[in-house]
């Protein structure tokens, strides 16, 4: 689903619906320290949508994401990200989460001497959130007087990164696999919490980065992406998920090959 204008419109019944274009990946290649780890990228993320980029470890889903938001480290060697319509690709990371994207990381930091209270209250008091309200949405209020991260279970790290993000408000939030290392109930909260983040925020969309897809039980994708070796080699619809359980990515990546 690689389109080039920035709206598309289609003619139904004499009546034109404008599909907007929020986020513009074109072409984009990647390195870390000298090695390109992504190479000629495109994804384009609509309103009212919700991305899924799948692949197997390594394939370089989180080096996709840490490009978008402009992690320091993460280098643009070609290609483009433009979001609302602006070239964002030279901007820093903090103009970039000024804009109104964020990210929730495969695996949040450990803060030391920084309690979950202090974090969402000085999140809340910019974005005029309830930090109890959201600490109850994803059933984490007995962290809030702990160091954020310290001795947190996986889901409870997952659930407090979760939380950080309803937080901030974004207007286009980037989800770097909240699936994984959970168990199931965690998984189901956490489901439930990106669910309302998307319907607050503007253009009801996101990008989640899934390598198990379990995430996909309680959420579904309106686009799925797979990623090879630092490559999307190919996007479909939510069907495409029940062709990589069936197949495996490298299977269904041959299999597209000989079919096209």
């Amino acid at each position: 689903m690689v389109i080039s204008p920035k709206h598309i419109f289609y003619e139904v019944s004499a009546v034109k619906l404008v599909v907007e274009i929020v986020l513009k990946v074109r072409d984009l290649s990647v390195a870390i320290s000298g090695r390109v780890i992504i190479r000629n990228n495109n994804v384009f993320v609509e309103r009212n949508s919700v991305v899924f980029l799948l692949g197997p470890n390594g394939s370089g889903k989180s080096t996709f994401l840490k490009a978008i938001i402009g992690y320091p480290g993460v280098e643009v060697i070609s290609g483009n990200i433009v979001f609302e319509g602006e070239d964002i690709t030279g901007k820093p990371m903090e103009y970039r989460v000024s804009k109104g994207l964020t990210l929730a990381h495969q695996t949040p930091p450990k803060l030391t001497g920084v309690r979950m209270r202090q974090l969402l209250e000085a999140l809340c008091k910019k974005t005029g959130c309830d930090p109890i309200e959201i600490a109850s949405v994803l059933e984490i209020k007995h962290l809030l007087d702990r160091e954020f991260g310290k001795g947190f279970s996986g889901g409870e790290l997952k659930r407090a990164e979760i939380a950080m993000l309803l937080a901030q408000k974004p207007k286009l939030p980037l989800i770097d696999e909240p699936d994984s290392g959970v168990d199931v109930d965690s998984i189901e909260i956490i489901a439930s919490a990106i669910k309302k983040l998307i319907s607050e925020t503007p253009y009801k969309s996101t990008i989640i980065v899934t390598h198990s897809a379990q995430i996909s039980k309680y959420i579904k994708p309106t686009l799925t992406c797979i990623m090879v070796s630092g490559e999307i080699k190919f996007c479909g619809g939510p069907e495409l998920l029940s062709e990589v359980f069936i197949h495996g990515f490298r299977e269904l990546v041959r299999e597209n090959k000989r079919e096209g």
